[in-house]
């Protein structure tokens, strides 16, 4: 009976001599553990910012490329690919304020319209894009179309024709289309605009 007493005193000195210094080590573990947890989810959101980043950056080179293609296009006289931009159930007003629906339609009046607008000298360019993200799948696009040495009505060349540009573009599948397109002739500034006043 004497033993057993002397071995208890013992052993609970053991125990708690070898249980304190643990006792640090757990209270760290828990710090520890978060905080490399927070370091996963920064790098997570960190990796999800930066792959967001990227797909916009590429959507919006995507959505820039239909103004590119449509004014190159026009260029060409290519009606056919003038109207590709276009979603097929699409639509488009133009400057002189016809309303176009569909590619079918687009084409049809695409064609006469290129014949005698462009000469060899005609020059189209899109810049000014303001491109903003509406959904994932849905911008709206606001941009300047700039027309240089096309034929008027008259068959005299103008040396420059500003068209203000607006369009709400779709993502189809993999690819991006202008559901709606709005072409109004830009307004000339007044003329005494860049007087220099004395």
């Amino acid at each position: 009976m004497k033993t057993s007493h002397t071995y208890r005193p013992a052993l609970i000195a053991i125990h708690t001599t070898d249980s304190g210094p643990e006792r640090p080590k757990s209270a760290l573990r828990g710090p520890m553990q978060r905080l490399g947890l927070a370091f996963i989810a920064c790098m997570l959101v960190i990796g999800a910012t930066g792959t967001a980043r990227a797909d916009k950056t590429r959507d919006e080179t995507a959505v820039r490329a239909l103004g590119d293609t449509f004014a190159n296009a026009f260029v060409q006289k290519n009606a056919e690919l003038r109207a590709s931009v276009f979603a097929e159930d699409g639509t488009f007003v133009t400057p002189q304020g016809d309303f176009l629906q569909g590619r079918v339609a687009m084409v049809k009046d695409f064609g006469p319209e290129a014949q005698q607008a462009v000469n060899g000298t005609t020059q189209a360019a899109f810049s000014n894009y303001r491109i903003r993200f509406i959904k994932r799948d849905v911008a709206i696009v606001d941009a300047l179309l700039t027309v240089r040495n096309v034929n008027g009505p008259d068959g005299r060349s103008s040396p420059q024709i500003p068209v203000n540009f607006f369009f709400v573009a779709v993502r189809r599948t993999d690819r991006w289309l202008i559901q709606d397109g709005r072409a109004h002739f830009a307004a000339a500034p007044p003329s005494n605009m860049f007087r220099s006043s004395k």
